[in-house]
């Protein structure tokens, strides 16, 4: 019998352990559905794709703010005007892969095409993220007893501006920049509202009464139920809905057509 390898543990790989202790404190509702994207698809670029959902995720959340609403110390409630995405960006730390959180800032109000200008710049050189710049911090932190580092994170969110500043105001995991294929995600619950988009299914359906091949993105929706109520998430979704199947933020005309 040969022994297995014996590899040394990323640094980082503490500050998932933590997130995820951290992340049972949260009282989370999850939501998973499916959205007809072929039309938005045929119009979109493919490597388009990852920005358009993200920008439809931003504004649905402008027109429904209250999901990302957060509560202070104080037991105020905080609603920010302004919809920043928290999004995983994979780079290699110490030979090992870790995705850490880019802030796209004010999403809502920029395009598909400056959204992925973005993404990409950031895949291609992480140094430009600010939260790369915040590793020293992060080795600072990790020198503080367990017990107070999960402490530090589990209540970030009761610190409103400072969870902003660091990890956004909604987290969006695309599941699709890591691989391909269908399925759904649950992640993490450190915002108030999380958003895995998960792979593509292609079934088929009767559509304008015909059977045809058509293309359905999976999406998980978790919220945190102390803060956001039935009501207002399904207003998102619904509205999500609308956004994704009208192909909201596309430059060309999504024209939905009878197959020939």
């Amino acid at each position: 019998m040969r022994d297995g390898q014996v590899r040394r543990v990323p640094w980082v790989r503490q500050l998932v352990i933590d997130t995820g202790r951290a992340a049972q404190r949260r009282h989370a509702i999850h939501g998973l559905f499916e959205v007809d994207v072929t039309s938005a698809r045929a119009a979109l670029r493919p490597h388009l794709f990852t920005a358009f959902v993200i920008h439809c995720i931003a504004t649905a959340v402008a027109e429904e703010p209250g999901v990302q609403a957060y509560r202070d110390f104080r037991g105020r409630q905080i609603v920010f005007d302004e919809v920043d995405i928290g999004l995983p960006v994979e780079v290699e730390v110490d030979g090992a892969p870790f995705a850490f959180t880019h802030v796209l800032r004010d999403a809502a109000r920029r395009t598909v095409e400056d959204l992925q200008q973005e993404i990409h710049a950031v895949k291609t050189d992480p140094s430009l993220s600010p939260s790369v710049h915040k590793a020293p911090w992060a080795h600072a932190y990790l020198l503080l007893p367990g017990f107070v580092r999960v402490a530090l994170l589990g209540g970030l969110h009761r610190m409103p501006h400072r969870q902003r500043a660091l990890a956004g105001t909604v987290g969006v995991t695309a599941v699709g920049m890591f691989g391909a294929g269908a399925g759904w995600g649950i992640g993490f619950q450190l915002h108030t509202l999380s958003i895995v988009i998960g792979g593509i299914a292609k079934r088929p359906i009767l559509f304008q009464g015909r059977l045809v091949e058509r293309e359905f993105l999976q999406l998980t929706v978790s919220a945190d139920h102390d803060v956001v109520d039935g009501a207002p998430a399904a207003r998102f979704v619904g509205r999500l809905r609308e956004l994704l199947v009208a192909g909201d933020g596309i430059t060309s005309p999504v024209v939905t057509r009878r197959p020939a």
